[in-house]
């Protein structure tokens, strides 16, 4: 994945799954991760949806709805997003944050929306 930022703070390593509305984003952190570095993680977790060949640049705009369901004990998720709203610049998305062996019980939900501009 193509992010303007440096190490330590990439935490969106590989796209695992991709289809039109739908991603799998395998994300890792160096030291047990914090809420915030999910949201960042889910943010950057949406460069999944566009095109890689062209720089873009992307502001997290909004966070909303974010439920913590368990503790963090990994250093390493898949990130699940639904793109819900698509208007121009603007995706707004549902994410859900899942141990990389259990897929059915999310340690983090919610929304966010980014915007997402030619570079």
């Amino acid at each position: 994945m193509k992010l303007p930022h440096l190490e330590p703070l990439i935490f969106a390593k590989k796209i695992i799954r991709k289809d039109e509305n739908n991603s799998i984003v395998f994300c890792e952190f160096q030291e047990l991760p914090t809420l915030t570095t999910f949201i960042e993680a889910a943010a950057q977790s949406s460069s999944s949806f566009v095109d890689q060949s062209k720089p873009k640049l992307g502001f997290l705009a909004t966070v909303k709805n974010i439920e913590q369901h368990r503790e963090f004990d990994s250093l390493q998720y898949h990130i699940h997003l639904k793109l819900e709203a698509q208007i121009a610049e603007f995706k707004q998305f549902y994410f859900e944050v899942f141990n990389l062996s259990n897929t059915t019980e999310p340690y983090i939900s919610g929304n966010f929306s980014v915007i997402i501009k030619e570079a």
